[in-house]
């Protein structure tokens, strides 16, 4: 096994040697004195080039920088006060003083009360709020999450600058956030500079960094380049080059720029053909170098992917049939026991019939998982009425929603409604996708299913609609992976497996129709469940 490990690692040595080895051979023939001299004067000329280039990087950074208020990502709540009741009220004039007063403080809810006396005074009339009064009051004196809100209630032609203003800043409080120092990062592939200031902080944005990298490029020579790096984090400019001078800006530790030559073909045209050589060699050495890379990486990536999945799914696994196991066990034991009044013996009977249909549930989503994966499910196609499984699942989660407070909602479809369907693995989909919904949704909310009919394609539909954490674009395709469970947080707080959905897709295509999502962060997420009539 170690063998089968080191054979990519010593093959790619020996590709990244081999090139160099004959790159130095081809280097030391030919006009060796020529080279030197021509990158002797390559290499002086460039800290010239590099001097007069970081004063005029200090320069127009100094110029550059912009200011940002911090405020709390999650509100941190005040003092109840007798301004919370003007706050429900519809008095003008009290709001309006409260919201001019730069002592009114925050609300327990953790947000500024002079924000949200400009919004209820934007509710009630906006016409009579000056625009630039209230972008003041929520960009500057009282920033908060509900300064984005505020903004876009704003009927004025500098509403869209003032978003845009907005939204910048926020980029700039993200990022500092998450490097709290003075430092140069790179976010969603631009440049942003951050750092502390008095009262908040200040940045560059990505705009300014991109502006001043294109004027410093100016009147450069025809083989020289300009890079700026931070550390070992280059920032701007080609990765590929000979590094010719380096000199520190002042803006911040550690960040320097760089000239490099990135035609050195123009530096040895005394030597051409050497240099062809040697570039062509290069190429060849990078090209192996990064294939070789990306195939161990490929391959280390997979092996440790699969590795966690796999933990992941026996620790869930084990933690899910643990629960209800110990639960059973211990009712049973204080039933036997005869320790039990009689009125709770009815109740225990009712939570060991529950516990064990939460444990049938689940060894029977492992073993159509484990059907699936080899191929072994099978199917049982024949004519049913899917409102009256929808029915039958709902009241088999009704209990379960119980719990939590969660009103199910069902939406009746079309009357008469025939399918030609597999009905215990509908009812399977079904009771997965409600599950996830009770499971992910707040206490005291509402799941909403409906039943609806899409004539155009010949398919029945079933939305199940909740009032969850909602999920993030980029979680879409993913969630239904095998094994694959959303955030940390989410994982700590919900109990699962990882393989519902990805059974519930099975069974969606099974039947040659799908399963989608529409959902984003903080609005809740519909799962549809699409069948046709005749698989």
């Amino acid at each position: 096994m170690p063998r089968a490990k080191n054979s990519p690692l010593r093959w790619l040595s020996l590709a990244v040697l081999v090139p160099v080895m004959g790159l130095a051979a081809l280097a030391a023939i030919g006009t060796r004195a020529q080279i030197r001299a021509a990158w002797s004067e390559a290499r002086d000329e460039a800290k010239r080039i590099a001097t007069d280039r970081v004063m005029l990087w200090d320069r127009l950074l100094d110029e550059r920088i912009q200011h940002a208020a911090i405020y709390p990502v999650l509100p941190l709540p005040g003092s109840a006060a007798a301004a919370d009741q003007i706050l429900d009220g519809k008095d003008v004039a009290a709001l309006a003083k409260l919201r001019e007063d730069p002592t009114a403080g925050i609300s327990p809810a953790g947000l500024p009360r002079r924000v949200l006396a400009a919004l209820r005074l934007l509710e009630m009339d906006p016409a009579a709020q000056p625009a630039a009064d209230v972008a003041t009051l929520v960009m500057r004196e009282c920033p908060s999450i509900l300064t984005l809100t505020a903004l876009t209630k704003l009927a004025s032609p500098e509403q869209s600058s003032w978003l845009a203003q907005w939204r910048l800043a926020e980029q700039a409080r993200v990022i500092f956030r998450h490097q709290p120092g003075a430092a140069w990062e790179q976010s969603g592939g631009h440049v942003w500079w951050t750092a502390p200031a008095q009262g908040g902080l200040q940045f560059i944005a990505p705009e300014g960094f991109e502006e001043i990298h294109q004027l410093t490029r100016r009147n450069l020579p025809a083989w020289a380049e300009l890079r700026l790096a931070s550390g070992q984090q280059l920032l701007a400019g080609p990765a590929v080059g000979e590094l010719l001078a380096s000199t520190p800006l002042t803006l911040h530790d550690g960040l320097r720029l760089e000239v490099i030559a990135t035609r050195p073909e123009l530096l040895e045209a005394g030597a051409r053909q050497q240099a062809r050589w040697t570039l062509g060699l290069l190429a060849f050495a990078i090209g192996l170098s990064a294939g070789g890379l990306g195939l161990i990486q490929r391959v280390v990536k997979r092996e440790q992917r699969l590795n966690a999945m796999k933990s992941d799914f026996v620790a869930s696994v084990s933690h899910e049939l643990r629960a209800p196991v110990a639960s059973i066990r211990l009712m049973a034991d204080a039933l036997e026991a005869g320790k039990i009044a009689p009125t709770t013996v009815r109740e225990f009977h009712q939570l060991i019939s529950r516990e064990s249909t939460r444990l049938s549930a689940l060894i029977e989503n492992v073993l159509d998982f484990s059907r699936l994966e080899r191929g072994r499910r099978h199917w049982q196609f024949e004519e049913c009425d899917p409102a009256m499984i929808l029915l039958d699942c709902v009241r088999v989660m009704e209990p379960i929603a119980a719990e939590k407070q969660i009103v199910l909602t069902i939406t009746p479809g079309p009357a008469d409604l025939t399918a030609m369907a597999d009905a215990g693995a509908i009812r399977q989909a079904l009771v997965n996708l409600l599950d996830n919904a009770i499971k992910f949704s707040p206490a005291a909310s509402a799941v909403t299913i409906q039943l609806s009919v899409d004539a155009t394609q010949g398919h029945w539909q079933v939305a199940i609609t909740d009032e969850g954490p909602g999920i993030a674009a980029a979680e879409h395709q993913r969630i239904f992976e095998r094994f694959h469970r959303l955030g940390s947080e989410l994982r700590r707080e919900t109990q699962g497996t990882g393989i519902g959905l990805s059974v519930v897709k099975a069974i969606a295509e099974a039947h040659q129709g799908g399963v989608s999502l529409r959902s984003q962060p903080g609005c809740g997420s519909t799962f549809t469940l699409s069948i046709p009539y005749q698989p």
